[in-house]
Parts: structure tokens; sequence; C-alpha cells
């Protein structure tokens, strides 16, 4: 393509924007705006110069998104998380919210419908009176009107100030700041102010909450932790609807259960919305006397099975629940509209699973100084294999090192892929390292004793919707070893975890006893580069355990499952709303 003198006007700009010092002194106000704010989402965060203003300025939680990994990265070397995301279909996944959004010149590089698209994703994940920042290119300035915007590649559309108004203003935000900047190429920017939270007296969505909840296995775990944090939420009055065939005597009698079982029914009340998760899969009959229906459904294969695609193209849902960006995707590349899609996370109890609470060991048949641990199923979606095999490459009997498997539905659900006879082979061998096995069932504060008596968690998986014992063991201050690439990078990144690289291998035909839609896959773990963390952990604890404690503040802080009811409690009113 021919280049005109305007053109290379406009790539003259572009130079000038590298330089680090004029970058901060244009950002300055914009930062400014965002003085006393608790926490910024910055989408479109280039190298991470904005954030950097921000974090001058006491905001604790900073988030920068953007498309360009090599951006992300050097955004990640100033100290700051960011994660590689496309302003058209990432921040929609955020289960997060913001005091404030800023958005600076994307949306130019986006057509009208995507644009708008995006500013609804953006007023969407602001907290109630959160401010949104839109920043763009000055349509009706020579430099940009004839100097060569149209001749870039990625330049779509000019968005003037009057279409930002309107745009806004129908999006339900307040204009409380809008104009052209007073140098240069009089850039223009808007601002909106997000409504104020509703009152406290607001009338309540009717809730059944169908599953597993007294049972030992991680839906059971989240259906019970997520139902708490709803019962406390205001606007929402769960009735919980149990459907395991027997539950288990010392989960039931939990005292701290006692308001889920207070609100047990036998079968489904006439309701708002009735969710859905269950161990037994997706269930797409639609219920009499529940208007709308939500289906929690992780996936870890890569390609939805064909009777949740067709399930879902049929109706048999209102709203799909999924824990993590990197399953959303699967539910959108399976032709799912994203409205219908959300991101609602998992979560921790941060008083439970915390590195300061006081507590005795858990009692383990080892002598071994460093203590790995690894807790979930003996089967080879969750990288057990990979993980003996790393750990017997790594050492030998005679290292001080032991490693403790907490395996869990050995007696249930995974009884029939529970590795007995590859954990056998190992335990045979003479010169391999210690093993130490329990398959008994532990209770929520026995997991957390047993992640506080171990050194690092080793969890090299293969499949993962979200990976909870991931999640639990970080916010207990323990260092976490896991596969890169997968729905675990959420909340894990190079910062606060050690992250094995991996490659995705295909996968065909019927996964969970579910056909497969297309061609699946999961992630193989690189086991040399594993077995080589293996040993830099055990002989850096300092380094792994200041890693961990980063983590630890940043999962007791972020990934609650208050926070997880509050982004479930958003969803449910929003469903009403259309239904």
């Amino acid at each position: 393509m021919k280049k005109t003198p305007g053109h290379q006007r406009f790539s003259v700009f572009h130079a000038s924007a590298s330089d680090e010092a004029g970058r901060r002194a244009w950002h300055q106000a914009y930062a400014d705006v965002f003085r006393g704010f608790g926490s910024v989402l910055d989408v479109g965060c280039g190298t991470g110069v904005f954030l950097d203003l921000l974090r001058e300025r006491g905001i604790e939680r900073l988030l920068g998104v953007d498309r360009d990994p090599e951006m992300v990265e050097e955004t990640r070397v100033r100290g700051h998380e960011a994660r590689v995301l496309d302003a058209r279909t990432g921040v929609p996944s955020l289960a997060e919210r913001f005091d404030g959004v800023h958005l600076s010149f994307v949306i130019e590089t986006m057509d009208g419908e995507e644009g708008i698209a995006a500013l609804r994703d953006c007023v969407r994940v602001l907290r109630p009176d959160g401010l949104l920042v839109v920043r763009t290119l000055n349509p009706r300035n020579a430099a940009v009107r004839d100097g060569g915007f149209w001749q870039e590649p990625w330049a779509k559309r000019p968005w003037p100030l009057e279409t930002l108004h309107v745009v806004l203003t129908d999006l339900g935000l307040r204009i409380v700041g809008a104009g052209n900047e007073p140098d240069g190429w009089q850039h223009v920017y808007i601002l909106g102010r997000a409504p104020a939270a509703p009152p406290a007296h607001a009338e309540r969505v009717a809730v059944a909450f169908q599953g597993e909840f007294f049972a030992y296995n991680s839906m059971a775990v989240v259906n019970r932790e997520l139902a708490r944090a709803l019962i406390a939420h205001d606007g929402v009055a769960p009735a919980i609807v149990p459907d395991e065939p027997a539950p288990e005597p010392s989960v039931a009698a939990d005292p701290r259960f006692a308001a889920l079982r207070e609100r047990a029914l036998r079968g489904v009340p006439p309701c708002d919305v009735l969710i859905r998760q269950s161990n037994g899969g997706a269930d797409f009959r639609r219920v009499d006397g529940a208007r709308a229906i939500v289906q929690i459904l992780p996936w870890e294969y890569g390609t939805l099975p064909q009777s949740w695609v067709d399930g879902l193209h049929a109706g048999g849902a209102d709203e799909v629940w999924t824990p993590t960006d990197y399953c959303r995707t699967m539910f959108l590349d399976a032709g799912i509209p994203p409205e219908r899609v959300a991101v609602v996370p998992n979560g921790i109890d941060p008083d439970a699973f915390s590195p300061d609470t006081p507590l005795d060991s858990y009692p383990l048949a080892t002598r071994k100084t460093c203590k790995f641990v690894y807790v979930g199923g003996a089967l080879p979606r969750k990288g057990v294999d990979v993980l003996l095999a790393a750990y017997r490459r790594a050492f030998t009997r005679d290292d001080d090192v032991a490693l403790v498997l907490k395996l869990f539905g050995t007696r249930s659900f995974y009884q029939l892929e529970d590795g007995g006879a590859m954990l056998r082979k190992f335990a045979d061998d003479p010169r391999a390292p210690e093993l130490v096995v329990i398959d008994e069932e532990l209770t929520d504060a026995d997991i957390v004793r047993l992640y506080r008596t171990c050194d690092a968690l080793a969890f090299p998986y293969r499949g993962e919707g979200f990976g909870l014992p991931m999640l639990e063991a970080l916010a207990c201050g323990l260092p976490v070893i896991a596969t890169a690439g997968g729905a675990a990078d959420a909340f894990l990144d190079d910062t606060v975890a050690y992250r094995i690289p991996s490659r995705r291998v295909p996968l065909r035909g019927t996964m969970r006893g579910e056909l497969l839609a297309g061609e699946g896959w999961w992630l193989e773990p690189d086991v040399e580069v594993l077995a080589a963390t293996l040993r830099h952990v055990a002989t850096h604890p300092g380094e792994a355990r200041a890693k961990a404690l980063v983590g630890s503040q940043r999962a007791r802080r972020d990934w609650t499952w208050d926070r997880a009811a509050a982004i479930a409690a958003e969803r449910l009113r929003a469903l009403i709303a259309r239904s």
C-alpha cells in the first residue's frame, strides 16, 4: 500500500507515543481522575505505563488487559497483573467488578456493533457508582481525517464525541465529563458514571439451587460454598434441593452448613431461577414453576459434548455459568451467544484458607523434610502420571523429599480410574523417592492442615475447568507448581506460581461418557521442565515461599466466595429482568 505524506504524519504520532516520558505526561490527567479508587481495569493497557501512574496514586487493585502478548509481558515485567484478552471477546469473561475502567484507544479498531458491545462489557464490569473513561482519536482533526487513519490496517471507524455520548447514555451511564484534549490532535475523551447500588430493600430473587451439597467432591464444595455466600447476600433467597443419593454424615452434620440444612427441600419449588450443577452431568429438562434455568457447567476437554450443544441450542438453559475464561471460550466456539454465557468463578474462604491461622500439623507417615502434595483424583486428566514420572526423574529414595497424594473419589466417582496399578508400580521401585498416599476422606479443616503441613503443591493437570485445589493451596501460602495455558491461568501467573509449559494434544470421540461435538484437546505438560522445577523448589524454599505469599494475598483478596456470590446475584437479577 502506497503511503501518503499524511499517512507518514499519522505514523509519526505513533512513533512519538513510544517515548515513555511523553506518554506519562500525556496520561497524568487521566490517572488523576482515578485517584482514591480501590480498583481499576485498564483495557488496552499496552506496556503498562498508565498502570504505573495508577499505582503511584495508591490504587491497590489494578488489572491490565491487552490483545498483544508482548505488551502484556512487558506490563507484567513492571510488576502488574495483566492478561492477554481481546476487548472484543475478553472483557465479557471477566468475573471481577472494578471501581473504574479505562478504555484507551481501542474502539477505533472496531466497527459499530463491536464497539458498542465492548462499551457495554466495560459498563458491565463497573461496580455501582463506578467510572468509565473512554479515550479515542478525534475524527475531526485534520491529521486523523486526512493523514492516513483509514490506511492503517487496524482502523475500522471513528467515534465522534456525540456518538459516544448517545451510546454511553443508552447504556445507563451518567455523563460527568467530555470534550477534546487541548493540545496535540485534540483527542476525544468522555467520562461516564454508573448508577449507584440499589437500595437494601430491593426485591429479592427467589432461587432454587439443585445439586450435591453434602458430599466429598469438588462440585459439592462449589455448590455449598456458593449457596452459603448467596444466603448471606442481600436480594437473593436460595432454597436448597440436594440430589445426592445419600449425604455424607460428617458433611451434613457440619455446623457451618446449618443454613443449608434449614433450606433443604425434596423437590424444586416455584422460583424465579433454578440453578443446577451435578456430578451426573448437564440436565436440560425444563421444570414447571421455574421462570429461568441456569446451568453451572465447567468443562475440561476443549470442545463441548454434542449433547450440551444440542441442549443449549434447544433452549435447555437460559444461561450458563462457567468458572473461567478458558471454559467460556469453549461455549462461544460452539455458537452459544455471548450474553448467555457468564463467568461466575469459584473461590475460597479467606479466613479458613490462610497462611496465618493457627493449626496443628496434619500427621503424615514420613520423616522427610521437603513434602510436595497433590490433592485430586488419580486419573489421567489430573496429570498424576505426569507428576509421578517427573518426581521419579527429579529424586531418588535417598533424597530428603516425599510426595503426598491426597486422592479423592477412589471409593466413588473416580473408582474406575484410581490409578491403583500405577501407584503400585511406583511403590515397588526400590529407588523411587518416597510416596505417601492418603485415600480416606478428609474434612475441609483437615485439607487446610494438610496444605499447611506440606511445602508445595504440584498439579500438572491436562484438563481442568478451574482447579480449586490450586487456589486453596495458594491461599494457604503454599507454592504452586502447575500447568500453564489452561483454566488455572485465571488466578496463577508467573509472579505467584511456577508454571510448566504445555502443548495441546488433540482428543476425539467420547470423554467422560460424552461424545465431543468436534476435535477437542487437553494439555500435555513438559515432564522435564516439571522435574527441574520440583528440584528448584526443593532447593530454594525461601524463594518459593515468598512467591506464594504474594499469591496468598491475591487469592484471599480477589478470589472469595463472597465475590463469586456478588457476581452470581448480579447475573440472577439481570436474567430475571430479561426473562
